[in-house]
């Protein structure tokens, strides 16, 4: 049995028959999208945040898993509420960003929104991470706080260390994803910091170009860090995230 850490867990809000699934981030966890699940749900949405492979346990356990397995939890999640729901939306934050542009190219989701999500991490180390972690595993993170919002900083419930194999399949993932955003053809929202220091901005036009939707948008936030969906600007973004699929639910 898995031993999920407190706060990690997935969430499900029954709701209406139009479906939002959320999904978190590298090393993170459903917390940092609870907020906007809650306020989704308040909607009267249906609600589903997935819990991804490997994540809210510890960072050994995901140094186990492959991008694949990633996306796998995040099918589980879609085809549950596919179960449910009469159309499907698909939400993420960073890596879920990433994941959710994926989905949206393989299968019928009636909007997405991508979040601080990656193209290009520009880290430089990330190419070495697969032969760095077999003699190195993971890596602590930074100890400085790019936190607009000290109290959201301090509820927050993710991995202090980067596990290295896991960051080689990340880069993986991002190779693989830049093929598949021209099959991307649904109504499409982009959102991203300009203060983001682990994502760099400039990924927000890479992949509004890159993608074949003809219905797509970006949106600049200010004041926020990299976590969107939980600092200070946070109900800004759920405001966004509200009225994108409200618009698109028919």
């Amino acid at each position: 049995m898995i031993n999920i850490k407190n706060g990690a867990e997935p969430f499900f809000y029954p709701g209406s028959d139009v479906g939002c699934l959320l999904i978190h981030g590298f090393t993170a966890s459903p917390q940092e999208v609870s907020g906007l699940g809650r306020w989704l749900a308040a909607a009267g949405l249906t609600v589903n945040g997935v819990l991804l492979a490997g994540h809210g346990t510890t960072p050994s356990d995901l140094n186990e898993t492959t991008w694949r397995d990633w996306y796998a939890s995040v099918e589980t999640g879609y085809w549950r509420l596919a179960a449910h729901c009469r159309s499907v939306f698909v939400l993420g934050l960073s890596l879920g960003g990433a994941l959710s542009l994926h989905l949206a190219a393989h299968r019928p989701v009636a909007g997405v929104v991508a979040m601080a999500a990656p193209l290009e991490v520009g880290e430089p180390l990330l190419p070495l991470a697969s032969t760095i972690g077999r003699v190195m595993p993971t890596l602590p993170k930074s100890s400085k706080s790019d936190w607009f919002d000290p109290e959201a900083a301090g509820r927050r419930v993710a991995y202090d260390r980067y596990p290295l194999l896991a960051a080689a399949q990340l880069a993986n993932f991002l190779r693989h994803l830049r093929d598949d955003l021209a099959d991307v053809r649904v109504p499409a929202l982009l959102i991203h910091s300009y203060q983001d220091r682990r994502v760099p901005p400039s990924n927000m036009p890479l992949i509004y170009d890159m993608l074949g939707s003809e219905d797509k948008r970006m949106v600049w936030i200010d004041g926020s860090n990299h976590i969107l969906t939980d600092d200070a600007q946070r109900e800004q973004v759920w405001e966004l995230c509200a009225a994108f699929v409200a618009a698109h639910a028919g």
